[in-house]
């Protein structure tokens, strides 16, 4: 397995078997955990997963169909055989990450659960 450390906290691994994942762990995901809170959202694996669904529909509707979930309560998981794609995605996670307005307006957007 390789590791792809440019978008963290957010990381891409290349798995044996040629497909990639994208990763975001509970520890990271608390420093921005009061913008989902503040508008009601899970700031946890699932609210993150409902967050990408939701830009991936949104923003980038050509990859959503290539890139699939497998998230828990404390760990983001978003996998694809197709890097491009899956780094697409990560790269917007990654602004809205480090943009704390940039992430409120999207998370109030998304209007997640």
């Amino acid at each position: 397995m390789t590791d792809d450390l440019s978008l963290a906290p957010f990381r891409i691994h290349t798995v044996d078997d040629g497909s990639h994942q994208l990763w975001l762990f509970d520890g990271d995901m608390e420093e921005v955990a009061d913008v989902f809170e503040d508008r009601d959202a899970e700031s946890n694996g699932h609210g993150w997963e409902s967050f990408a669904r939701w830009l991936l529909e949104a923003e980038m509707p050509d990859s959503a169909e290539r890139i699939w979930f497998g998230s828990e309560s404390g760990t983001f998981v978003a996998g694809s055989s197709d890097r491009t794609a899956l780094r697409r995605l990560a790269e917007r996670l990654h602004t809205a990450f480090h943009d704390r307005p940039l992430l409120a307006r999207l998370v109030t957007e998304a209007e997640l659960d």
